[in-house]
């Protein structure tokens, strides 16, 4: 029998066997990948990330941003602000309340940061206010999706800002290291404030529609591994992690609550592993990372992604020999959602993208 998206989903999750595996082959697409494939016969009208997915079948899901990549979860956000204009570029209050340099013919790029809304514990209350759980409008904001979950038989994808990233978007990476040295008490205290927040924020959105899936946006890795050793992890993170992922998985019956964190990941998966986590993503493979090792360690956590986005832009023989690397062995067993390791990026023809697509389809 077929199964609806959120019943694929939430099987999948639960390491549950499935009709056929969850479409999302593609972690994502950058601006410029789409404009890109405008002149390769996508057609002008699939403008935006979202009508991508669906016009390439992906299975469908309602999905509310609370933090993540962009913010920590501030509400009401930063008013941004161009403060000054240097050749190219522009100098801007962002979202965050952070000073960065970015292009300003609007190019994607990592920004150049200048100065970061927190130093000390004046700086944090500062911003506390933006974190408050009972701010109006924080869940009201996204009732528009709530209600497209509750009239549709899609999955509730809901993303979180972790505590690591929390840190990040408050003090800069810098900043954050030597305030976990020289303030643990503060530290301690917004990880605090962190999971009292989302406790309510995620409690509030549950009287409306649990969700079936909390993602706690963290990206604390790199290519040598964690940012911070797993000892501050244990002491600065971990302790909340128990407690939030327990209450979302135990009191509020969520059936999964993930990690999505690029780079090398390795050491941190027993320490997220132990606190609960039950779903991690992208497993970046320039990273060193490599899904089907993962899924022989790791046989009782859901997975996602792990396939090489570099190879998309190698030609269909690259393409091929990635596709085989993964997707059989990942397929044979429950918990696995065949995807890139991270978006897909503009040097990726529209030709090889259906290719990749269709080969992934085939094997599932």
């Amino acid at each position: 029998m077929e199964m609806t998206p959120r019943e694929r989903f939430t099987a999948t999750v639960r390491l549950e066997p499935v009709d056929r595996y969850y479409r999302w082959e593609g972690m994502g697409f950058w601006p410029e990948t789409i404009a890109r494939w405008h002149g390769e016969c996508l057609p002008a009208e699939i403008n935006d990330p979202a009508f991508a997915y669906f016009y390439h079948g992906f299975d469908p899901q309602s999905h509310i941003d609370f933090g993540s990549w962009q913010h920590p979860g501030f509400f009401p956000l930063f008013e941004e602000e161009v403060l000054e204009r240097r050749g190219a570029h522009l100098v801007k209050r962002d979202m965050t309340g952070s000073i960065i340099e970015v292009h300003a013919d609007g190019a994607s790029a990592i920004p150049r940061y200048l100065d970061f809304p927190v130093k000390d514990r004046a700086g944090w209350l500062s911003v506390k206010d933006r974190l408050d759980p009972a701010s109006a409008g924080r869940v009201d904001q996204f009732q528009p999706f709530i209600q497209l979950a509750l009239d549709q038989p899609w999955p509730l994808f809901v993303r979180i800002t972790g505590i690591f990233a929390t840190y990040r978007f408050l003090f800069g990476v810098e900043g954050m290291m030597y305030a976990l040295c020289d303030r643990p008490e503060l530290m301690h205290e917004i990880a605090a404030h962190w999971l009292v927040m989302w406790k309510s924020v995620i409690r509030q959105l549950c009287e409306r529609r649990r969700p079936e899936i909390v993602d706690l946006h963290e990206d604390m890795c790199g290519k040598n591994g964690p940012m911070i050793s797993p000892a501050m992890v244990d002491e600065f993170m971990m302790p909340y992690y128990r407690e939030l992922v327990g209450f979302f998985r135990g009191e509020l019956g969520i059936p999964a609550v993930s990690v999505d964190t690029d780079g090398d990941m390795t050491m941190l998966i027993p320490q997220f592993a132990g606190a609960g986590i039950n779903f991690l993503w992208p497993f970046e493979v320039q990273a060193g990372m490599d899904v089907t090792k993962v899924r022989r360690d790791w046989p009782r956590i859901a997975l996602m992604g792990g396939i090489d986005k570099i190879a998309l832009a190698q030609g269909k023989d690259a393409i091929r020999k990635e596709v085989e690397r993964v997707v059989p062995f990942m397929l044979e067993h429950c918990g696995y959602i065949p995807s890139t390791d991270h978006n897909v990026p503009p040097d990726v023809s529209y030709e090889d993208f259906l290719f990749f697509r269709d080969l992934v389809r085939g094997m599932g």
